[in-house]
């Protein structure tokens, strides 16, 4: 009886162990990846999921018709660059061999947020709260990198002026 009772709470515990670790693998923003820490590089602007490094076809689609697309030419030999205004931010692509990728997004006023709530205004202090301590400091700029991936806010009498999400080449 001593034996099965044994048995019974340790199987308890290994379930427990498996869901704990299943919970930490997963952010609050529903995205998995290793380390269980969130990934930042994307933004949900009018219902679309917007991200860094991925294929810009069905989000430029479902975007719909910018206000403005500028081709801005190969700046700095990474290849060909299409800038694409729309209300609230701007997306910038990189045509590669297999078409356009997202490589750049900029928040152009307040009404649009990173996945932790972070907008045009909000305090430093919010974004030091949200996202930690920064990958770098330099310039009234705080910026978080993962690989060639960053996020950077300008901070201007400690208020965020601009949000830019980029990826490095």
């Amino acid at each position: 009886m001593k034996i099965r009772r044994i048995l019974c709470l340790s199987l308890a515990l290994v379930c427990a162990i498996m869901l704990a670790s299943a919970l930490v693998s997963c952010n609050t923003d529903g995205e998995e990846n290793e380390g269980g820490a969130s990934n930042p590089f994307y933004v949900n602007y009018k219902d679309t999921k917007i991200e860094l490094d991925k294929k810009a076809e069905s989000v430029l689609e479902k975007l719909g018709e910018p206000k403005y697309s500028d081709n801005l030419g190969d700046c700095g030999g990474i290849g060909v660059q299409m800038k694409y205004t729309y209300d609230d931010i701007t997306v910038n692509t990189l045509k590669e061999k297999d078409g356009e990728v997202i490589h750049k997004i900029g928040f152009l006023n307040d009404l649009v947020s990173t996945p932790k709530g972070i907008s045009i205004g909000s305090s430093e202090q919010e974004v030091r709260d949200a996202y930690g301590t920064p990958s770098s400091e330099e310039n009234g700029k705080l910026t978080y990198k993962s690989g060639d991936l960053e996020l950077e806010f300008t901070v201007k009498n400690g208020s965020v002026s601009a949000v830019n999400y980029r990826r490095i080449r």
